[in-house]
């Protein structure tokens, strides 16, 4: 039997409770990730529809958003090329006919009624004539409620099932069901920020009056979401200080030092300036929490190696978590040069270790013999333990999970926790790093080592094998050799794509680049076929290797100068940013040829011509931050960035510096500090996934 619903309803009840929903409209919900009052009421409309004033179809202009009110004379589904489907239709006034489009969007076809009358929302554009494109629609249906009529209306993101005349209702209902709610967000920090209180927000950014309202509203929720993700970041922050012990590691300093005068290059200043932060927090009793953010090629793993030095010179061990085979394998070759004179044993450790040779170093590891261990995620196994692990060094942070960081970090001994050092060499926006790693200390390499070279990006025509055949042979004529990177490894019947298989094949067909040498690498082949591959590529007795992104991080080529990328625009910026790093890593300039077809959209002709233009990496990620925004950017929402509903990162960076202010006076005020329990559920309820980071501490 159903319960009762509470006219006031709180921010905790599910939604399913709500008037109007039940179990089977709850599943649909629980697509768009809305399973609570709160998860409605922060389900952001992603635009308005402003139907305060109707423009008559015969006073339309072009390239202007306008709406309009008519009767659908006709709909149809038109096929086009490459299997597209759009939907055409014509509406009428009684002032002139408009031609409507959607654009490859066939499902709209069934919503519509020809002879019914509609509100039409969109972009009006010039062809043949006028005709408006992708536009948002509702039906005028005798006595329909203001919410949704000759008003602003929000226009939110759908699932199957779920119409935006329904949703808004519920949205209302909700609102008005919804029982006080106490604000966390004190009357003068609101004031100095010139945002509403959380009521006014909620009701303004779904229902404002005029489409310029809902901007405040919206910085409002989102200065609540940031409130909240900061609170617990400072929590676990403050608890892993106050209540975890780690071994200091200063006994470690003599080696260290002998290590560092080793090298066969010297340290820039803001390698010198970033390890000795790390000295520093590695000589304390308190674990190091630090993150060490650098471009591609800065010289982050040097620092690494020094850290973990300093480590096995204190009698401690250290563990390097790599996201691939291909990234914990350059680690390792990069050790066996340069700890020589340190003289630790190391071990790499990966899914395709031989397991007797996995036993071995397990064994090793286990008796604290071996000093640094370097592998993937076969060092998180349950039965791999360390037998006084001191250091903790995570490379891409964001392509592992929070808790596999942590729970690697907690191999101690079961009462000292060990430091931890993130590396990443992922562009991330300085306020995206704030945010997303709020609990750790940032450290900036801001300089690449001396004598790298500039690398110059340039777009060719995507006109066949010959174009390539033609790029790739006049650099291994010039004694250069060459990346040509594929977005997949095997041709697909779905998607219209040149595989990396198929293309190695196809060029070492052709005789100048045959006698050059082609090799395949890919995340498929065998390691030890692909260490062969990347031997003969690196030894020279092989120009050219063709690949998949397998080789966007963790491959060391000091020789190679060109890099040719087929369907950039299958790529984030990121992760072209990441492949561009390929080249230009001694004295030689590198080039990036993009390989661009013809068929490619505006915004991804955008995104590759900033990419062209722009070659730090942190300027770089701040343009991807503003096309993509920030899940996208780093790939994936799964793997740690937390999942913002109202934050805009570039907008908001304002209010991501006053949330930090706030969660110290939040944290300050004794009713919630010292009670974990109603921590925790606050930040629950405000900030849904935050409380993993309470975990973290």
């Amino acid at each position: 039997m159903r319960p009762s619903i509470d006219p006031m309803a709180s921010f905790s009840d599910p939604v399913r409770y709500l008037s109007g929903v039940g179990h089977e409209m709850a599943r649909r919900l629980a697509k768009l990730e809305i399973r609570t009052i709160r998860d409605l009421l922060f389900h952001i409309p992603r635009s308005y529809l402003d139907r305060r004033t109707v423009t008559p179809i015969a006073f339309l202009r072009p390239n202007e958003e306008a709406s309009i009110l008519g009767t659908l004379a006709s709909v149809r589904l038109e096929r086009r090329l490459r299997g597209r489907r759009d939907v055409a239709g014509v509406v009428q006034d009684g002032t002139g006919a408009l031609r409507i489009v959607w654009f490859n969007q066939p499902f709209v076809e069934r919503l519509l009624r020809p002879g019914e009358r509609y509100f039409f929302s969109g972009s009006v554009q010039p062809f043949r004539g006028l005709e408006m494109h992708n536009p948002e629609f509702e039906p005028d249906e005798e006595g329909a409620e203001h919410r949704n009529l000759a008003r602003v209306a929000p226009v939110y993101g759908l699932t199957e099932g779920i119409t935006q005349r329904w949703l808004r209702a519920r949205v209302a209902d909700a609102l008005r069901s919804l029982s006080a709610t106490p604000d966390p967000v004190p009357p003068e920090w609101r004031r100095a920020q010139a945002l509403p209180g959380l009521r006014e927000a909620l009701a303004q950014v779904h229902f404002p009056e005029r489409p310029e309202d809902a901007e405040p509203a919206r910085r409002r929720l989102a200065l609540e979401e940031l409130l909240a993700l900061q609170v617990s970041l400072q929590y676990a922050r403050a608890r892993h200080r106050g209540r975890r012990a780690a071994r200091s590691l200063e006994r470690g300093a003599p080696l260290a030092v002998r290590f560092r005068e080793s090298l066969p290059f010297t340290l820039t200043r803001s390698q010198q300036e970033a390890l000795a932060a790390i000295e520093r927090d590695l000589d304390r009793e308190v674990p190091m929490r630090r993150l060490l953010l650098g471009d591609v090629g800065s010289g982050k793993t040097v620092l690494a190696l020094a850290a973990a030095v300093r480590a096995g010179g204190a009698g401690m061990q250290t563990a390097i978590l790599a996201p691939t085979t291909l990234l914990a394998e350059q680690h390792a070759e990069t050790a066996a040069r340069l700890l020589g004179p340190a003289g630790l044993r190391f071990a790499l450790l990966t899914a395709a270790t031989p397991s007797k040779e996995r036993d071995r170093i397990a064994a090793g590891v286990s008796s604290g013999e071996t000093s640094l261990v370097i592998g993937t995620h076969a060092l998180l196994e349950r039965d791999l333990g360390f037998g006084s692990l001191g250091l903790v060094v995570v490379d891409e942070q964001h392509r592992f999970g929070v808790r596999q960081r942590v729970s690697l970090a907690a191999k101690g001994n079961g009462i000292q926790d060990a430091h931890l050092l993130v590396l990443t060499a992922t562009p991330i926006p300085r306020s995206l790093a704030m945010t997303l790693y709020g609990d750790l200390d940032l450290s900036l390499l801001a300089e690449k080592p001396p004598g790298r070279a500039p690398v110059r990006t340039s777009f060719v025509r995507a006109d066949g094998i010959e174009m390539l055949a033609r790029v790739l042979g006049e650099e291994t004529k010039r004694g250069g050799s060459a990346f040509v990177v594929y977005p997949v490894v095997e041709e697909s019947e779905t998607l219209d794509l040149k595989s990396a298989a198929a293309m190695a094949q196809k060029l070492a067909r052709v005789g100048s680049l045959a006698e050059a040498g082609v090799v395949l690498v890919h995340g498929r082949l065998k390691p030890a076929e692909r260490r062969l591959a990347i031997e003969r590529f690196r030894s020279g007795e092989a120009r050219i290797l063709v690949a998949t992104t397998v080789v966007e991080v963790g491959l060391d080529i000091p020789d190679a100068t060109l890099i040719v990328i087929e369907h950039p625009e299958r790529f984030g910026l990121a992760q072209l940013h990441q492949l561009r790093g390929r080249v230009g890593r001694a004295d030689r300039p590198g080039r990036c040829v993009l390989l661009v077809g013809r068929a490619i959209g505006d915004v991804a002709r955008k995104r590759l011509e900033i990419f062209r233009r722009v070659e730090n990496g942190q300027e770089l990620a701040e343009e991807d931050l503003k096309l993509r925004g920030p899940g996208e950017l780093l790939g994936t929402s799964q793997h740690g960035f937390p999942e913002f509903r109202a934050v805009d990162p570039v907008a908001d960076l304002d209010l991501i510096e006053a949330a930090r202010g706030l969660a110290k006076e939040v944290l300050s005020k004794q009713e919630i500090e010292g009670d974990e329990a109603r921590l925790k559920t606050w930040i629950e309820a405000h900030f849904a996934g935050a409380e993993r980071y309470l975990e973290s501490g």
